[in-house]
């Protein structure tokens, strides 16, 4: 035996390194296998650490689209923050905007979408009178392929004039609900 390990406290305090030298390295081993990549940690932590620092700037692209889920259509509204958004992180954006879904956010655009459960502007405002089926019919929108079916009445084409015929292929467009119902009326009565 080597002359210096002749010492119990010495052999003692050998044997405690060693089995602590040896914990470290299996420790190591289990919680940090050779071979993985761990890029994608240090950009999780990374962006984790970053949350707080990332802000809305004067220059930052706001993006917002809202679905009308009633008629399908998106509006998308594209600008600068407002003055009161300026210098606010993720999370206090989440706080002023709690409907809303937030897809991206940095520095140079913050994109975020709302689910509405209407009508967009367009189907809302706007009413015309037009054929479904062979008979009169109530639209929202504007004439067109966008449009969406409101009423179908129980005025059949086959009973109106050619002319009353060819005005509501185009489309007959209405201001309110009193003039739609006023013209409804008069076509009911041909």
């Amino acid at each position: 035996m080597l002359p210096f390990l002749q010492s119990k406290k010495i052999r003692l305090s050998l044997g405690i390194i060693a089995v602590f030298v040896t914990a470290l390295v299996v420790g190591a081993m289990v919680f940090f296998p050779f071979g993985k990549d761990y890029g994608d940690l240090e950009m999780d932590a990374q962006a984790a650490k970053q949350d707080g620092k990332i802000k809305v700037t004067a220059e930052t692209n706001m993006i917002q689209t809202i679905h009308y889920l009633k008629c399908g259509e998106d509006e998308v509204f594209h600008t600068k923050p407002a003055d009161n958004l300026i210098g606010l992180n993720y999370n206090q954006i989440v706080k002023m905007y709690p409907d809303w879904s937030i897809e991206k956010f940095d520095t140079d655009t913050v994109e975020m979408s709302l689910n509405v459960d209407s009508y967009c502007r367009e189907h809302a405002n706007n009413l015309f009178i037009g054929i479904q089926d062979g008979y009169v019919a109530s639209f929202y929108g504007k004439p067109g392929p966008k449009a969406i079916l409101k009423e179908k009445t129980k005025i059949e084409t086959s009973s109106l004039t050619a002319q009353d015929l060819e005005e509501l292929k185009r489309g007959i467009v209405v201001q309110s609900r009193e003039e739609l119902m006023r013209t409804l009326e008069g076509l009911g009565s041909r």
